[in-house]
């Protein structure tokens, strides 16, 4: 049994009551080859560009900034980390492998985690968690509780934009992750698709953008906002499936040998680290670090470290970055 698996064979996804202070340690850097080109279903609609004309995974270039903190002017957000001594992210605990407390040890750890502590780093600061709902992470960037977020967040030009509505904007790194949304269902269940559990009850992490994607399908939804909460759903048989991120139901799965993720991804869930909207400086220090991520191979070790064992199918490529984001063009409301 390989390490990995034994770490999904004895964590459980825990309640969201945790805040830790961490030292952030950088993943370690190996020569690699380029990252080759996403590979995303045929069967997965392409986002429409957001109102600057350009793609929701288009984000700033680095230009002149480099992952060296010095490089960085005018940004409120690193002042904010130099004046605290410590950069405070929002992130998951009851997602296994992205964001979850080892029962062992009782840190947190996952994807995300190690991709923070990449960050913080280059910043040569330690790493205070604020665990978040799906919920609150857009409004603890707008407050600026936090610094950053990694949540198996969406990059979608809603986010990016805001509105009237959900005034809260935000900045979003490039891509580092491309996911795709699905279902989890009971293994002896006969659905091989989604759509099989049309007039059934479904759990769905509420204020993702997994509730629209399936908003129409005919499900009975069950909004919660724990996404650690769906799985107690389930598994206690108040409902038939958990619809979601496949890297959230990768973890489901890997701690209920009676559940199974079923069909293709029918979305595209890209992953960005989310930024304050005021805060395009530290937005690109961010995305020089995940360049150098990309290039030394520290993003692929990431993923055959958390997901090779986890995932089903054809594993997904690093994404390269877009860059080219015009934010006077977005639209955005009025403060």
């Amino acid at each position: 049994m390989t390490p990995v698996r034994r770490r999904l064979a004895a964590a459980l996804a825990s309640a969201s009551v945790l805040a830790l202070a961490a030292c952030g340690n950088s993943v370690s850097a190996e020569e690699s080859g380029p990252a080759p080109a996403v590979v995303r279903p045929a069967a997965v609609t392409k986002a429409a560009n957001c109102k600057d004309g350009l793609p929701p995974v288009a984000s700033f270039a680095p230009g002149s900034i480099t992952s060296d903190p010095a490089s960085v002017k005018q940004s409120p957000t690193m002042a904010r980390i130099k004046k605290a001594g410590r950069l405070t992210v929002g992130t998951s605990g009851d997602v296994l492998l992205w964001g979850a407390r080892n029962p062992d040890t009782g840190q947190l750890e996952g994807y995300d985690i190690d991709l923070l502590k990449a960050i913080a780093a280059k910043l040569d600061v330690p790493i205070a968690y604020k665990v978040i709902n799906y919920g609150q992470r857009l409004p603890s960037l707008e407050k600026a509780s936090v610094d950053l977020v990694a949540h198996t967040m969406t990059i979608n030009c809603a986010r990016w934009q805001g509105s009237d509505g959900q005034p809260n904007a935000i900045n979003f790194s490039s891509e580092y992750y491309p996911a795709g949304q699905k279902v989890l269902v009971r293994a002896d269940s006969r659905a091989k698709r989604v759509e099989d559990l049309k007039g059934q009850k479904v759990c769905v992490p509420a204020a993702s953008t997994n509730v629209d994607n399936v908003a129409k399908m005919g499900l009975d939804l069950v909004e919660l906002d724990v996404v650690g909460d769906c799985l107690v759903m389930f598994q206690e048989g108040e409902v038939v499936g958990i619809t979601g991120d496949d890297t959230v139901l990768a973890g489901f799965a890997a701690q209920d040998p009676y559940a199974r993720v079923i069909g293709d991804p029918f979305s595209a869930e890209p992953y960005g680290l989310g930024v304050s909207a005021g805060d395009p400086a530290f937005t690109r220090f961010v995305n020089a670090v995940l360049e150098e991520m990309r290039s030394d191979g520290s993003l692929q070790r990431l993923y055959d470290k958390w997901m090779a064992d986890a995932v089903t199918g054809a594993a997904p490529a690093i994404p390269q970055p877009v860059y080219g984001r015009d934010v006077d063009r977005l639209g955005r409301p009025k403060s």
